[in-house]
């Protein structure tokens, strides 16, 4: 028998999943369950923008508190009153005498060409930590919650997937959600803004990582067919908890209020260590085979689907002799598995480039939502304006991704931004500079929201949540810096519009030395990992060995 025919004709997982289908009800059940937290961090990752969120207020002057009266208060040029200024007083000892006979206070008192700074301020809202703190006039803490909370990433991504990858997916997704709700909580009881600015930090840090396992999880439970599709539903429900936290937080106009609402639920999500399904793929790489085919065999009976005994049988064998291979290859080598990916260049390769292609997606896509808020009047329109335009760049992805494959969807969309962005600084104001800034966040949306299906694919099954997480909290340095680009404008107008595009053209650049992943099945080791830059070498140069096509077309029949 022809070995090359008996190794295609092995019985995968991917086969197994084939046959059970990517969306029965066992399926169904575990993505509902999934999904919830999904939701909940749409609404975490952006509620910072609403606990400190400036409000409308003017610069106090105890002197003359008539709100009628104009010359106590320098105005801008849209008529409305200063925020952080206020005319200086000729004779502070007159005007004292003067108030204290009752008499009105009148402009001969206030130096018009003499502005200083408030000492206090009359609040006109109080939804948010500005009035409540008294951040007044102080915007560096305000953006510092947001930089605050982006930082506690740097901790929660790889804490989570470290323990995603030593004790379990759901493990994981459960301490991530949990702690999201009880820090979240806590900060609503808040009693000054340090208490307030330490809770927003360590809510993040234990519990932002929620996202990539609630990810990484579902990804596993699905075959290639399901992936792209699993991928839109985590970007719709992330969109959702945006478009959410939003209109709750314009209903309640209480900051307090808004987190108790949307964290408590959080803690619920502690019940999922009795509901929610191990990662199969994960059982089979730490030798728990039978624990593995059991969630398989459950999922047959829920789905009413039939697999052929044998195909188990096969599968848990494939597995074994898996793990067989690599700890032989731990011993011949004298290396663990994790010190081999240490030494790999090629997984040195991927990290760098995937963290490089996070860092630009997360700088420009935020960098773009923080200017694009100005588009209307009203702060929360204007939020959900900002979500909403995602929505048809992740269908944009659902049609392409599988169709055309990952690198190219990926590299065109970041060479798209690029030219956008960089073309967007040389354009007259109006209706095309609106459309192009609208273009370039479309693209920069595909580009990031297809990217995390694309790294989940290009790492072993072993380490791939650790893998994925380091990447993306490379990546957060972008989300921390975005808030801050605003400041570029100073030299040059266009500037960060510039920036933006320079590191989105060399994203799509680098994207094309990574291998196309599109209807193949997840590297669960290193070994398979390599094999993935081989097959890329092959067909960059065009190389096929005799029978190379057919066993490629069958492979792709399979799965």
């Amino acid at each position: 028998m022809d070995p090359e025919k008996n190794k295609d004709s092995e019985v995968t997982v991917d086969d197994i999943l084939q046959i059970l289908g990517p969306f029965g009800k066992f399926n169904i059940y575990n993505y509902v369950l999934i999904l919830f937290p999904v939701l909940l961090a749409g609404m975490y990752s952006s509620v910072y923008n609403f606990e400190a969120m400036d409000l409308r207020y003017k610069c106090s002057t105890p002197e003359c508190e008539d709100p009628d009266v104009n010359f106590t208060i320098p105005h801008l040029e849209d008529g409305s009153p200063s925020k952080c200024l206020r005319y200086a007083l000729f004779n502070v000892s007159d005007f004292t005498n003067s108030t204290q006979n009752n008499e009105t206070c009148y402009p001969h008192y206030f130096d018009t060409s003499s502005e200083i700074e408030c000492d206090s301020y009359v609040y006109f809202e109080e939804h948010s930590i500005v009035k409540e703190f008294n951040l007044g006039c102080q915007d560096w803490k305000r953006s510092l919650v947001g930089t605050v909370h982006n930082a506690g990433f740097f901790i929660s991504i790889p804490l989570t997937g470290l323990i995603s990858d030593r004790f379990g997916r759901r493990l994981a997704l459960v301490f991530a959600s949990v702690a999201n709700g009880v820090f979240g909580v806590i900060r609503a009881f808040s009693l000054n803004y340090e208490m307030f600015i330490v809770l927003e930090f360590l809510e993040p840090a234990l519990g932002g990582g929620v996202y990539t396992a609630c990810f990484v999880l579902a990804l596993e439970l699905v075959g290639p067919k399901g992936r792209v599709f699993v991928s839109l539903l985590f970007n719709t429900m992330f969109i959702l908890g945006g478009v959410t936290v939003t209109l709750l937080s314009w209903w309640l106009q209480s900051w307090r209020y808004l987190l108790l609402v949307i964290y408590i639920p959080a803690i619920l999500v502690f019940f999922y260590l009795w509901t929610l399904t191990e990662s199969f793929r994960w059982l089979f790489s730490k030798g728990l085979y039978e624990e593995g085919l059991n969630v398989l065999s459950k999922c047959e009976k829920v789905n009413k689907a039939t697999v052929p005994k044998d195909h188990y049988d096969q599968v848990e064998k494939t597995a074994m002799k898996q793990r067989d291979a690599r700890k032989c290859e731990v011993l011949a080598t004298n290396q663990s598995t994790f010190k081999q990916l240490l030494l790999s260049p090629m997984i040195w390769k991927r990290l760098f480039t995937c963290s490089f292609l996070w860092t630009t997606s997360t700088l420009v896509y935020y960098g773009l939502s923080i200017n694009a808020i100005e588009l209307s009047g009203n702060s929360y329109l204007n939020y959900i304006v900002v979500i909403v335009i995602e929505a048809p760049a992740n269908v944009c992805k659902l049609i392409c991704l599988d169709r055309f494959g990952r690198k190219r969807v990926i590299a065109s969309a970041f060479m798209m931004t690029g030219i956008i962005l960089i073309a967007y600084g040389f354009l007259p104001g109006g209706n095309w500079s609106t459309t192009f800034y609208l273009g370039g966040k479309f693209f920069i949306t595909l580009a990031y929201n297809s990217l995390y299906i694309f790294a989940a694919e290009v790492f072993p099954t072993n380490y791939r949540t650790t893998l994925l997480a380091i990447c993306s909290t490379i990546g957060r340095i972008g989300s921390a810096v975005a808030p801050q680009t605003p400041l570029l404008s100073r030299f040059y107008e266009f500037l960060p519009t510039l920036v933006f595009g320079v590191m989105s053209a060399l994203s799509g650049l680098l994207v094309l030395t990574l291998p196309e992943t599109n209807n193949q099945k997840l590297p669960d080791s290193l070994k398979e990992a390599q094999e993935q830059d081989r097959h890329r070498d092959k067909e960059d140069v065009g190389e096929r060995q005799p029978g190379e096509t057919e066993r490629r077309i069958d492979t792709k029949t399979k799965l």
